[in-house]
């Protein structure tokens, strides 16, 4: 099945129900009406709903748009706030007599994809599909929609512009599939991308962290690839020295958390020129979190490597370029993969995984923004095996995998820590992409 969610197949999308009806034939109109898009309607999606309708009469229109909304123009555009099939009514009348026009329209469920990594010996990465309309999970997804595997370990999944974007590992690629569907219908980009692991994108451009190879052994290997969206292809490369790791872009900068050295590279976007923001001696940071005013949190380790004696959590004022503060807590851990800390959805709170990865023992700290400090109890704690966490839906994610040749499985928590539900994943879960 190619999506699992579907709740009609596309041949019942398309062939759209249609109903007229004429309570008195007097009213001289022909009625009426088309909408936009026609497929892959998601939950959020502006529907454009085009009225038709031809007459010489002066007549008021009323659309029914079947969950309950009435709506008086001519035209109108509509956003479904639930999965389902609705029928949607266009009715005309003069004051004496009335006619109504009905189609139906199919509205999917909008997907969160959880990324899961796949093991060192051989297994490539898959795709865990969650409904939080159901709170069930599908796992395979991007098999059972494209047909086929995924051909190698994934480190970052991105979304923009209606594109998923994926860093991949052995083999080192740049490949995307479309965000609602999750087809993949072009091929992946290969040249110039070795060693591939975050991406981030402004205007027509993605720009990759890539290792260039041994890194840990010769740091000048690595680099920025800066990929044209529109000519799908690398059209230069940044040299930024020391492992460039997690991305994010502030303003028309992109900054680099680098993993072999205690400094984040800052690349002016307009000129390509490197500069950079030294931080405390000893920190290595790996991954950025950036609050609702475009500041970035940063994780900070003591050496690359060393997941059990990591030393907290920095900021970085985005319009100086200046490193503020730093705020201790015993266990950050650099090891897991991206998500190692996660905003709620007001950025009120920072969740941050302690220690953690394959089959160890961690939990999760929280970090409230208003005072600046940890809170006293952990979120969660004594668990093995805590690969990353996500917010969505209201809920806290916790990924575990207590190896990288089994299945791992995600957790899922309310706000006031209560363990909620259990999902069985794919191999090495560490991260959640939220595409609404």
């Amino acid at each position: 099945m190619k999506n699992r969610f579907k709740i009609l197949t596309l041949l019942a999308v398309l062939a759209l129900a249609f109903t007229a009806c004429d309570d008195d034939e007097s009213l001289d109109i022909t009625l009426g009406f088309s909408f936009s898009p026609e497929e892959n309607i998601q939950v959020g999606d502006t529907v454009y709903f085009t009225n038709n309708s031809v007459s010489n009469m002066d007549v008021v229109y009323t659309w029914d748009m079947g969950d309950g909304t009435t709506l008086n123009d001519e035209s109108v555009e509509h956003v479904y706030a639930e999965p389902g099939v609705y029928d949607v009514t266009l009715s005309v009348e003069d004051g004496q007599s009335e006619k109504y026009v009905r189609q139906q329209i199919n509205v999917d469920a909008s997907l969160a994809f959880i990324v899961n990594a796949g093991s060192w010996s051989g297994d490539k990465s898959t795709i865990t599909a969650y409904n939080k309309y159901t709170d069930e999970v599908v796992n395979s997804y991007y098999s059972s929609v494209n047909g086929l595997d995924i051909t190698s370990n994934i480190q970052f999944a991105y979304n923009y512009n209606g594109k998923i974007y994926m860093t991949g590992n052995t083999a080192d690629q740049i490949f995307w599939v479309d965000a609602k569907t999750f087809e993949q219908t072009e091929n992946g980009i290969t040249d110039q991308i070795v060693g591939p692991r975050n991406c981030q994108a402004l205007g027509d451009y993605l720009y990759v962290s890539c290792w260039g190879g041994a890194v840990y052994a010769d740091p000048t290997l690595s680099y920025i690839a800066k990929v044209d969206l529109t000519a799908g292809e690398v059209v230069s490369t940044i040299p930024v020295h020391y492992g460039p790791e997690g991305l994010a872009i502030a303003g028309n900068k992109l900054y680099a958390a680098l993993n072999y050295t205690n400094q984040v590279a800052v690349i002016d976007l307009d000129t390509d020129e490197v500069s950079y923001i030294d931080l405390p001696e000893g920190n290595i940071p790996s991954y950025f979190e950036k609050d609702d005013q475009d500041n970035l949190y940063i994780n900070l380790g003591v050496a690359y490597g060393n997941e059990t004696t990591q030393t907290g959590i920095g900021y970085i004022n985005t319009s100086t370029d200046e490193f503020e503060a730093k705020y201790d807590l015993e266990g950050v851990s650099s090891m897991n993969y991206v998500d190692v800390f996660e905003f709620n959805d007001d950025f009120s709170k920072l969740y941050i995984v302690t220690t953690g990865g394959y089959g160890m023992p961690g939990g999760v700290s929280v970090f409230d923004v208003a005072s600046k400090s940890f809170e006293a109890e952990k979120f969660i704690d004594g668990v093995n095996g805590l690969n990353g966490l996500g917010y969505y839906d209201d809920k806290l994610f916790c990924f575990f995998s207590d190896n990288v040749t089994s299945n791992g499985s995600v957790v899922t928590y309310s706000p006031d820590g209560t363990e909620l539900k259990v999902f069985e994943t794919g191999i090495a879960p560490f991260m959640l992409l939220d595409v609404e």
